[in-house]
């Protein structure tokens, strides 16, 4: 289910960067919206293209000196890896635990740069949702771009948000079930039992999911139709 190697995911990751660039080329000739702008749409991808790529830069920087350490000390390599990266633990226990702070990391800031998004666009159309919490959130953006509130887009969002709000049960799954396949992918989630779904692969299946989705909302008729900039409170108060 998961990669052979790095290498694999390091390109995944660039597709995503450049899915999302595509993206923001595309606002800029559909919606005439500069790319230097300070648009929420565009501090939001732009914002969601530095944290692929930051990940992406720390998994080559880990590799790289795994990949050093082997070239220069041989069998002995691993002693220095250790040291190299300030770790009393096995090099196989240090590369989990920082893997696994990257994956959860990159998810809940992507999750939530596509949330204050929605709430910039809501704002932008005179539209509130009828509550607050990202699954009311989802659902008026949805409704607004004329998208089903109970189609695959809501579920293809809803599981990026399953996987974020596990961190808060510290990896356990506390909603209702939910058992999705996307893109041959399987997302099964259970209440009161630990996810389960957090390796590269099904980071970067939902991730690429979730910028479809993204599309969509950003390309339907009353999205598009926003030429003016729509404002961004942490970009505005940038000097």
């Amino acid at each position: 289910m998961n990669y052979s190697n790095f290498d694999q995911v390091l390109n995944d990751l660039q597709s995503l960067n450049q899915a999302i660039e595509d993206i923001r080329q595309k606002i800029v000739t559909v919606c005439g919206v500069s790319y230097a702008s300070r648009d929420a749409r565009h501090v939001a991808l732009d914002g969601l293209q530095g944290d692929i790529g930051a990940c992406g830069n720390w998994i080559g920087v880990l590799m790289s000196l795994k990949g050093l350490s082997q070239e220069k000390y041989g069998d002995k390599w691993d002693k220095e890896y250790r040291r190299l990266i300030g770790t009393g633990l096995t090099s196989g226990q240090a590369e989990d635990l920082m893997l696994d702070y990257l994956r959860n990391t990159l998810t809940t800031k992507v999750h939530f740069k596509i949330e204050n998004l929605f709430i910039n666009i809501l704002k932008a159309l005179s539209a509130s949702p009828n509550r607050r919490g990202f699954w009311h959130i989802s659902d008026a953006m949805l409704q607004q771009a004329g998208i089903p509130m109970t189609g695959p887009e809501k579920i293809t969002l809803t599981v990026l948000a399953n996987l974020r709000n596990s961190f808060h049960a510290n990896g356990m799954h506390n909603n209702n079930d939910l058992s999705v396949d996307i893109d041959g992918i399987k997302f099964e989630f259970c209440k009161g039992k630990r996810v389960k779904y957090n390796s590269w692969r099904h980071i970067v299946k939902i991730m690429r999911a979730n910028i479809s989705v993204l599309e969509s909302v950003l390309f339907s008729n009353k999205v598009a139709n926003l030429k003016s900039e729509i404002p961004d409170a942490f970009a505005a108060s940038d000097p």
